[in-house]
């Protein structure tokens, strides 16, 4: 990655790229996904693995969206024990395989099974950005700390006899600490690119009657905090996001426009109080267009609750 810029942002030491030692907990838990999204073929991708303080480590891999079909390609593996010197310069779980490159730059990731292969490497277009470069820090119920970061993706994908070219965006997080599920009742976590150099990423979380923020705005060579998102989400009657559009303002003082319109949603359950309805999304930012990914955390019990009320309403 070799670019001019910007920025009042901490670095995060290159070092987080790679497996950390976790505590001993039953909360402990180091996790890394890498998010494909491929809207002109209407195909989208997560390749999502974890290690808990036990050594027991899993992956969640999916192909989904139009161009999948009416059901995606999953498959999961957990409670795989794994060496402790093992580390994500070649680590290996089940048929994944995912080998860091330049640390915070590049990533290799290979999934093969009867159902589907992917082949993705991963290119970093912009410095990873921490939570804890925040000045409130990285929630401590998420995380000891978390990083995101935009990038490009090249490669291939092979499912039903087809091969499909990765290109374009991509997006990836890896976190370690602790998480517990419980304590959130709603988050919008949001990516979107537009060009190498003009990328938003904000987190908006609800939870113990606390309304927090993270992320970041990338444009004009200058990548800033924010520190304010007014967002207008629209849902669909089965609660998966229709669209959602927000202004954003960072700590330059900028304003920045970012609209997003989802062509697919997978449902990824970490937890069984939560479930995450994973969109990729067609997006513009500042009227430039883009594309991305948005992610909205809902409690298991609302959504009950919604289904339930809507089969009294039939």
């Amino acid at each position: 990655m070799q670019r001019v810029y910007t920025t009042d942002i901490k670095p995060l030491d290159p070092i987080h790229d790679n497996r950390h030692k976790l505590g001993s907990g039953p909360l402990a838990r180091e996790s890394l996904a890498y998010l494909l999204q491929l809207p002109e073929e209407g195909v989208a991708g997560i390749v999502y693995t974890w290690v808990n303080g036990e050594g027991k480590a899993g992956c969640a891999v999916t192909l989904f969206g139009p161009g999948i079909g009416p059901e995606p390609l999953i498959e999961s593996f957990d409670g795989i024990a794994v060496p402790a010197e093992m580390d994500f310069f070649d680590w290996r779980v089940a048929g994944l395989q995912l080998r860091l490159g330049s640390l915070l730059e590049t990533a290799h990731i290979r999934y093969q099974s009867d159902k589907f292969e992917i082949d993705f490497h991963f290119t970093a277009s912009q410095p990873a950005y921490a939570y804890s470069s925040h000045k409130g820090g990285c929630p401590q119920w998420i995380a000891h700390d978390r990083f995101e970061q935009q990038g490009t993706q090249s490669g291939s994908i092979r499912f039903a006899g087809k091969e499909i070219a990765l290109r374009g965006y991509t997006q990836r997080d890896h976190s370690w600490g602790t998480r517990d599920w419980g304590v959130n009742q709603h988050w919008k976590w949001i990516h979107a690119q537009a060009g190498p150099e003009l990328s938003v990423h904000f987190w908006k979380l609800e939870s113990m009657g606390q309304t927090l923020i993270r992320g970041y705005v990338d444009k004009n060579g200058h990548i800033a905090q924010v520190v304010d998102v007014d967002i207008d989400f629209e849902m669909n009657d089965d609660m998966t996001t229709r669209v959602v559009n927000a202004d954003i303002i960072d700590t330059a003082g900028r304003s920045t426009r970012f609209q997003g319109v989802p062509f697919a949603t997978f449902y990824l359950s970490p937890d069984p109080m939560i479930t995450l309805f994973e969109s990729p999304i067609s997006a513009f930012i500042d009227g430039q267009p883009g594309g991305g990914c948005c992610e909205v955390m809902w409690t298991n019990s609302l959504i009950n609750y919604v289904k339930a009320k809507a089969e009294v309403v039939k």
